[in-house]
């Protein structure tokens, strides 16, 4: 069974009983840390027997397939029910996992993480597929979900924070929710006493967390937006990117852009085109990609392609250094009208 997103924080609180096992994959560990300590808690009502909780690897399981079914017929003296956990999963687990569900029971919760997994992710499709399974993806936070993050977090400890201060954090954390976690109890411990935190104090304490993806600078470039632009390809060469690898990643979306584009035969919508893309788009993908159809008609995205191409190309053979002129062309793109 998928987990829907949206209720994905009160499952992991109160996991459907008719579920024997958890994969949960994604992007950001440490919301897979967290979600998964939440369902072994909630599963197992508070136990703190430290037997109750079984971590597995999945090497120990290539090596053994017996192993798991035989830790799901398991029987613990101490405690009712067993938490069984797998960290680093993968698709080899696949096989070992089918082989063990007719063994899962109601005494043993199977919890699996993973990395990211795509649609073609035989584990993925499996958990999904089976309706005592459920399969639940912890994709890193988006900036309203940082600030309900941090809210929450400085209300429990009973700190204050100014606005400018909650923009602030939420605009450096989000790449990885146990960090982010840290962070705040760096922030929470230096408040002491005063129960306050102002944006002097964030700035002063909390460094950039946030992962620049090339969806940001691609959607810079798309939305023509100089400033997050800038700031984009700042952060981008702070982290050691190469110009060549950000600058493939803009050929790739504005090609899709041309194939959108030219399917829009008759009254066919960008929507519809979207719709009919394979793989699938990312649901949240989708609203910035039709804004982006709306912006560019198919002249301009030509140009912007040879525009591009002459920019990895010039990474490539020019004496001029890769950074400026990688750039100068970025910036031509954003005047293409």
């Amino acid at each position: 069974m998928k987990i829907a997103p949206k209720i994905a924080d009160t499952y992991v609180k109160k996991p459907d009983p008719a579920h024997r096992a958890v994969l949960l994959y994604g992007p950001d560990a440490g919301l897979i840390r967290e979600r998964a300590k939440l369902l072994a808690t909630a599963y197992l009502c508070g136990d703190k027997d430290p037997f109750a909780l079984t971590e597995l690897s999945m090497p120990k399981l290539l090596e053994d397939p017996a192993l798991l079914a035989d830790e799901c017929s398991s029987i613990s003296m101490m405690s009712p029910k067993r938490v069984l956990l797998i960290r680093d999963a993968s698709d080899k687990l696949s096989r070992t996992i089918e082989g063990a569900a007719s063994y899962f029971n109601d005494s043993v919760l199977v919890i699996i993480c993973a990395d990211e997994l795509s649609a073609r992710s035989s584990l993925r499709a499996w958990f999904e597929a089976q309706t005592n399974t459920a399969a639940l993806a912890c994709y890193r936070d988006e900036m309203r979900d940082v600030q309900d993050v941090i809210r929450k977090t400085l209300e429990t400890a009973g700190v204050r924070a100014d606005r400018d201060a909650i923009d602030y954090l939420s605009g450096q954390l989000g790449n990885d929710r146990y960090v982010t976690y840290q962070e705040l109890e760096k922030l929470i411990t230096y408040a002491g006493d005063s129960k306050t935190i102002s944006l002097s104090d964030a700035e002063a304490l909390v460094d950039y967390n946030r992962e620049t993806s090339f969806d940001d600078v691609v959607n810079a470039v798309a939305d023509r937006n100089l400033q997050a632009l800038e700031k984009t390809l700042t952060m981008l060469l702070r982290e050691g990117t190469q110009p060549v690898a950000y600058l493939r990643a803009l050929q790739r979306y504005f090609n899709r852009l041309y194939l959108i584009r030219s399917q829009m035969a008759g009254d066919k919508s960008a929507e519809a085109v979207i719709q009919s893309l394979r793989p699938p788009v990312f649901f949240k993908q989708i609203p910035i990609l039709t804004r982006h159809i709306q912006l560019w008609p198919l002249p301009n995205i030509v140009k912007a392609l040879k525009l591009l191409v002459a920019a990895e190309q010039s990474c490539k053979t020019s004496d001029l250094p890769i950074i400026p002129a990688s750039s100068r062309f970025l910036l031509q793109i954003t005047q293409i009208r």
